[in-house]
């Protein structure tokens, strides 16, 4: 049979194709049609979202009787969405979705993805495509496919079962399913009282305990736990355990971790949030459900029932593992709100990324691009042909642009770095799940520069970065990279650094541990502050603490502020000290020789490698002395503009 060939979209007409799924039964090959339409039109459809998953191309399609080849999971979701012909039996196919249109908008059949310039188009719809849909699905995988994953990862290994819901109880739990604004499936999945082939017990668990967060309970009144207080772990009731299980797992599958879910899911529920629909099998769960979690769950857990946090998040591992799942819905709530106020920009999506994939690098900044609508960061041409690094330059600046300073350069690739897009040191590399950086940034806690801004030269090359800065002096020594990451230390501290430094001795211990905390912890409102004197005394105890209790800290809630600050102190970092005498704390890539700097438009200073024998030419012949970007660092005595004075005299350098 031979294969699908698209005919051309006309772009200046804004035309995109549509897919009418034909009806079949569950197993008979999946058959639809194509027609182009202009969205100038407002053609009704509804919009399918999906992870495309490895890209092996191994099923097939017949597209107005032709072949095209498509990847397993969409495949899967088609097989499940499209309309059903009469059922013959209740037992020998699966419960089906009565309100499907088969009427789809599903990018790996609507757009020729061997056509750039038309799959560049399409992108710049994309847009309307998903505000004009009559409602978004999400194909989030099969109950089978969750299963293994959890297997996989040895959360099955509970090995006491017990059913979640009881013939007896199924009754009332089938009638909250119909009839609850958050959580439904499929009328045909409800026909039997008792648990039958067609019903998932474990996955009905996960539909209880969903419902159950949307009750607005106090985390002690939860019918999960066995015990809950102070001075004891936490234990998970056995009859809770794979339901929350199959739970975790549905919030773990690859959907959650798309580049394009969050556009996706923001432009679709511009309207209303209960339009969009999770599938998993033949089940379906409104969004809005999911989002409950999150925000009644942890509006608890951070606020009344905050003394238990430490325990629920930390010593159990299904409960860390939801935390961190649900880590998705906080963004999209947070986005949610940017977008609504039109404050969506290039800074904003850079958040959004996190640890997201994308299958092609392109879509790490494209993938975010229709939400940009009111801001500079839209004018970024979508463009598959052209070199990931140039895109990845642009989008790097429209960042410090839109700002006006270079507070973002923190998350830049740095030197040392898994270089693989080939980007200069001062770039971010969308690509790649942020750097870790332990100082705040945009929080005006610090102010290395106070009232400097960073200047932008039309002289900048596409790969340099001209920057104006203050040398403070370079790096004669710092802690070993085994120090950095290892032991205590403060013990590292006292007894190395106090002969490390070439101008001065720091023997006060606590300036050492104000900057092992870079100034800073949060407050009792959950705001960023420097460190209190009240504060410093509890850095004080937990030095002593950490020495004389042999590094053991309990669990009891009451050292939950000790344990945050042994945390913090174990996170990834190097002490070193300048040829100036100033004492500071940066990443481990660090070496001796590295330049410190203050510079303009940055809160923080910068430490710089100095690339020897090399500068540029400047507009008006000037020799650019270039350096590489390092990182970020504390450094005690220049954090509030100590450096600068009325006579400073700036340094234009240039990064490459």
């Amino acid at each position: 049979m031979a294969a699908y060939v698209y005919d051309e979209l006309d772009p200046n007409r804004r035309q995109i194709r549509i897919c009418t799924i034909h009806s079949g039964s569950f197993e008979d090959p999946i058959q639809c049609s194509l027609h182009t339409t202009s969205l100038d039109d407002n053609p009704e459809y509804e919009t399918l979202s999906y992870a495309w998953g490895a890209p092996v191309f191994d099923h097939t399609v017949l597209v107005d009787g032709a072949v095209l080849k498509i990847t397993r999971s969409l495949h899967d979701a088609l097989r499940y969405l499209r309309p059903r012909k009469q059922r013959q039996s209740a037992v020998d196919e699966p419960p089906w979705d009565r309100d499907a249109t088969g009427v789809l908008w599903a990018d790996a059949i609507c757009i020729n993805q061997a056509d750039l310039d038309e799959r560049s188009s399409q992108v710049c719809l994309m847009g309307d495509i998903y505000r004009h849909g009559a409602r978004l699905h999400v194909w989030i995988g099969t109950v089978g496919e969750i299963r293994e994953g959890l297997r996989q990862e040895h959360i099955d290994e509970q090995t006491d079962t017990f059913d979640l819901v009881t013939p007896e109880q199924f009754s009332d739990f089938k009638t909250f399913l119909l009839s609850h604004e958050h959580t439904r499936s499929r009328p045909a999945a409800l026909s039997s009282a008792a648990l039958s082939d067609d019903i998932d017990a474990d996955f009905i668990g996960a539909m209880e305990i969903l419902k159950i967060f949307t009750e607005d309970q106090h985390v002690q009144h939860l019918p999960f736990f066995n015990s809950l207080s102070a001075d004891t772990d936490l234990e998970l009731h056995k009859p809770w355990y794979m339901g929350l299980a199959m739970l975790v797992g549905i919030l773990t599958q690859p959907w959650w971790k798309r580049v394009w879910a969050v556009q996706e899911v923001l432009l679709s529920t511009s309207t209303s949030t209960q339009a969009t629909l999770l599938h998993v099998s033949h089940y379906k769960i409104l969004l809005a459900s999911c989002i409950n979690v999150r925000v009644n769950f942890y509006r608890h857990l951070l606020g009344c029932c905050f003394e238990w946090y430490p325990i629920v998040v930390g010593s159990n591992a299904l409960l860390h593992r939801l935390n961190e799942a649900s880590g998705f819905l906080t963004t999209l709530t947070r986005l949610s709100r940017c977008y609504e106020d039109g404050n969506f920009d290039m800074t904003v999506a850079y958040h959004a990324l996190g640890s997201r994939e994308a299958t092609i690098p392109h879509d790490y900044v494209y993938g975010l691009r229709a939400l940009m609508a009111n801001s500079p960061s839209s004018s970024l041409k979508v463009d598959y042909q052209r070199s990931v690094s140039s895109l990845y330059v642009e989008a790097t600046r429209a960042i410090f642009r839109a700002h006006n300073s270079l507070e973002y350069i923190h998350v830049a690739i740095g030197v040392d770095a898994d270089n693989r897009n080939h980007l200069p040191s001062w770039c971010i590399d969308w690509s790649q799940q942020r750097k870790y950086n332990d100082l705040p940034y945009g929080e005006g806690l610090f102010s290395a520069a106070p009232g400097y801004f960073h200047p932008f030269h039309a002289c900048e090359m596409s790969d340099t970065l001209l920057i104006e800065a203050l040398a403070q002096g370079a790096i004669t020594s710092s802690n070993s990279p085994d120090q950095a990451t290892a032991g205590d230390p403060v013990h590292a501290v006292v007894e190395g650094m106090t002969y490390i430094g070439q101008h001065q001795v720091i023997q006060d211990t606590d300036i050492i541990l104000r900057v092992l905390m870079r100034d800073w912890h949060i407050g009792t409102d959950f705001r960023v502050e420097r460190l209190s004197p009240r504060y410093m005394e509890v850095l004080r105890e937990w030095r002593d603490f950490t020495r004389h209790n042999n590094r053991q800290l309990n669990k009891a809630p009451i050292k939950s502020s000790l344990r945050d600050i042994d945390s913090r102190m174990r996170r990834p970092q190097r002490l070193f000290m300048t040829s100036r005498g100033l004492l500071g704390v940066g990443p481990t890539t660090l070496k001796q020789g590295d330049c410190l700097f203050v510079a303009k438009g940055s809160e923080s200073p910068l430490l710089l490698r100095p690339i020897h024998g090399s500068a540029i030419e400047g507009g008006q012949q000037e020799n650019f002395p270039k350096y590489q970007f390092v990182g970020r660092c504390y450094v005690h005595g220049i954090m509030d503009g100590e450096a600068v004075t009325a006579d400073t005299e700036w340094q234009t350098i240039c990064l490459s």
